[in-house]
């Protein structure tokens, strides 16, 4: 059976380290028989990162992100992947922001979300603090 890999380039520019990268991982993997498909993240249309909306996390569209937008074909395809394959350059320390909202939008659909994380005393010390700080 052919194994499915998504190759994801979050970096603007062609030719240059991450497509040269991407590539020769995706070369690889099709010399072992896998089939490649291949989403470029600044070619796609616009897109945010998760909206929290909490869509995801009804039981109609549990673990599915409901936001219909150029990232949508993305994570479709690798939901119905064996295997995936990103790439991102280096910005200030970190990944890009277009890898950051395709990140948020596939882990949060997946996430358990408790809405009884902020215990009640912290709550109320935020209280507390925005006050104190508004009465000054």
């Amino acid at each position: 059976m052919e194994k499915k890999i998504v190759v994801v380039n979050a970096g603007p520019r062609k030719g240059w380290n991450t497509d040269i990268l991407l590539s020769e991982a995706s070369d690889g993997a099709v010399s072992a028989g896998a089939e490649i498909q291949r989403f470029d993240l600044f070619k796609l249309e616009r897109y945010t990162g998760c909206i929290s909306c909490f869509g995801c996390k009804r039981e109609k569209f549990k673990g599915h992100c409901i936001c219909r937008d150029g990232l949508t074909p993305v994570l479709d395809a690798i939901r119905e992947s064996n295997g995936l394959i990103i790439g991102s350059p280096n910005y200030l320390s970190n990944v890009t922001a277009s890898f950051r909202a395709l990140y948020e939008r596939l882990i949060f659909q997946n996430l358990t979300y408790n809405r009884e994380t902020v215990f009640p005393q912290e709550r109320r010390k935020a209280f507390e603090m925005g006050k104190t700080l508004a009465e000054r």
